[in-house]
């Protein structure tokens, strides 16, 4: 694989093993090893296969990071459910033991480290509020960010008791505006009452 560390303007950036591996084992998950093996061919990343093999700690670089993003973006348009599925695996395998989800928010900014940022603007018992800034899973116009929105749900769910579920609110931007990357979240968190 190319070093593009030292590339200028939006392709920057370097992004942790242990995301890609647990990106990878989602599409495991979602689309069986077939599936995974098609975005990776699309990405030209097909050595990436075997990443479970990698140091976890190891870095790779931001532009091999959104050639394998676009391909799956590529490959899976317009399957929002699909995507979103693929988010929630991803948050169960890049954090699979406990941590609240302030942390969980903060080590994401720390293992894709590139320009993008998410923050938390607002927590309560009742919802969260999330400033997403230029995301890096819905870069592209036309692309939805199902993925990322799953991977938030779920984190935030984890952190929860079992009787609770977290909704996400607010009507979805229009993935035609060019800058759709940039938007804010609000995640509804509710008790489950059971008959």
């Amino acid at each position: 694989m190319f070093d593009n560390s030292d590339m200028i303007g939006e392709y920057r950036g370097m992004v942790k093993n242990k995301v890609i591996t647990a990106l990878l084992q989602s599409y495991l998950d979602n689309l069986d090893y077939d599936g995974m093996k098609s975005i990776l061919r699309e990405a030209e990343l097909l050595e990436l296969k075997d990443m479970r093999d990698v140091d976890p700690n190891g870095t790779i670089d931001f532009f091999s990071f959104k050639k394998l993003i676009a391909a799956q973006n590529c490959l899976l348009y317009d399957s929002d459910e699909l995507l979103y599925e693929i988010g929630r695996k991803f948050a169960f395998y890049l954090f699979p033991y406990g941590k609240n989800f302030e942390d969980i928010i903060k080590e994401i900014n720390e293992l894709i480290v590139t320009d993008w940022k998410v923050s938390i603007l607002d927590h309560t018992e009742n919802y969260v509020i999330l400033k997403v800034d230029k995301c890096v899973f819905c870069s592209e116009i036309g692309v939805s960010c199902y993925l990322f929105k799953g991977f938030l749900v779920h984190s935030l769910e984890k952190t929860l008791p079992t009787d609770f579920q977290v909704t996400p609110l607010g009507a979805e931007k229009d993935v035609y505006d060019p800058d759709h990357n940039t938007f804010l979240l609000k995640l509804g968190i509710e008790k489950i009452f059971k008959i």
